[in-house]
């Protein structure tokens, strides 16, 4: 009988503890589960908030750092390099609450200004798109759609005056209640962002301490391999993110460009929705495209029809041409996985698993990628391994030979 080793019983337990977590994570959500995360999250909520803040914030600052360095005169002090990081850290800070700023004043006035008119055009809009449609279709027919659409107005009015005026009572009186939340939520962002100064700050030395843990508790080989996936982990979110949101403000951008030149209605309103879901991969195109052509329908059914048609080309490039040379193939994901990531990730945290359940399953993909390859070649099943390379190409064939070094 085998007897196993320390080592083994501890990757073991490990691996057994995650599978359990796991299985309770996606099947068994229960209240007292639910009730312990949150309260956890909850504690932890402005750690989360500064390092999420850091890590966006890091490149911006490392790079407005580097940029002082070049323009200014050489630097030896140690507290002078000191200084000029936290003015590095600072003005990324405020060039981060400047765009929130901007992007608030842009949208919160378009977004009242279009949901009052879109209330008032309401009875004016059904009028148009009844006469659109009898200018397209024949006498009959616009008989029987015409019928559809004075039962659809009337449904529509007896909503409003049943449901969403009924709603927007109850949302408003629970305003009050809510505001003891809309108050944490800012305190754990503001705690966040002064705990993000400390982690620019230290962020050389808490990458040191991280990595004096990892060496510390773990064999040779594994730390390695800790360090490998911690580096693989940090390209793949920072290589998607920062891509994604530069391919986001030019598909944003873009679609300003058309709706101004066309003279179409909350041209910025729209654009701003465009960019912002152009970021959730696959389903985000959609997700905006459709409370977009609600809002120009109610002005005009021709242009809403014509912005469908640009949302389609537009995307195609975006998909084709912009993405392609923004992104490249960062994820390593064929269409599949990455369809099937955001699902699965979207159904368990919405918007924000939707967001980053492609470059999480990559990271998780390649993880079990390696552990195939491994045993794979342990076992000599170098047909196989060929015909993977030859399918996959060279790259991941040369990542685990070079894992395989590190581990002796």
């Amino acid at each position: 009988m085998k007897e196993w080793n320390r080592k083994e019983i501890l990757v073991t337990t490990g691996m057994a503890a995650a599978v359990i977590c796991l299985v309770v994570l996606f099947f068994f959500r229960t209240s007292v589960y639910t009730g312990i995360l949150s309260a956890v999250l909850g504690v932890f909520a402005p750690f989360i908030y500064g390092l999420i803040i850091a890590y966006l914030l890091h490149p911006v600052s490392t790079f407005l750092e580097r940029f002082m360095y070049r323009t200014g005169p050489a630097v030896k002090s140690e507290s002078l390099r000191s200084r000029i990081r936290f003015v590095a850290i600072v003005l990324s800070i405020l060039l981060m609450f400047g765009l929130i700023s901007l992007l608030l004043r842009a949208v919160i006035p378009q977004l009242v200004t279009s949901i009052s008119d879109l209330v008032k055009q309401m009875p004016e809009g059904m009028a148009r798109i009844e006469s659109w449609i009898d200018s397209i279709i024949k006498e009959e027919s616009a008989v029987e759609i015409q019928e559809i659409l004075n039962e659809l107005t009337e449904y529509l009015q007896n909503y409003l005056q049943t449901t969403v005026l009924p709603g927007l009572k109850r949302v408003m009186t629970s305003v009050t209640s809510g505001f003891t939340g809309i108050i944490s939520v800012l305190k754990n962002f503001l705690l966040g962002v002064i705990i993000a100064v400390y982690l620019l700050l230290s962020w050389d030395k808490f990458g040191l301490q991280l990595k004096m843990v990892n060496y510390a508790l773990f064999p040779e080989k594994w730390s390695a391999w800790i360090s490998e996936e911690a580096r693989f982990t940090d390209e793949k979110f920072s290589g998607f993110i920062f891509g994604k949101l530069l391919d986001s403000l030019i598909v944003g951008v873009l679609c300003f460009i058309f709706m101004m030149i066309l003279k179409m209605p909350y041209g910025l309103l729209i654009s701003i929705i465009i960019g912002i879901t152009n970021i959730i991969p696959v389903f985000g195109p959609f997700l905006g495209a459709v409370p977009a052509t609600v809002l120009i329908l109610t002005v005009s059914p021709a242009k809403a029809l014509v912005f469908i048609v640009f949302v389609i080309i537009l995307q195609q490039v975006d998909g084709n041409i912009i993405g392609p040379k923004i992104l490249g193939d960062r994820l390593g994901l064929s269409a599949f996985w990455t369809l099937f990531s955001i699902i699965i990730f979207g159904s368990i945290w919405g918007i924000a698993g939707m967001l980053v359940g492609a470059p999480l399953f990559a990271v998780l993909y390649d993880i079990v990628r390696d552990f195939i390859l491994t045993r794979l070649r342990r076992k000599g099943e170098e047909e196989i391994l060929t015909q993977y390379e030859e399918s996959e190409g060279h790259e991941a064939i040369a990542r685990e030979a070079v894992r395989n070094e590190k581990e002796g």
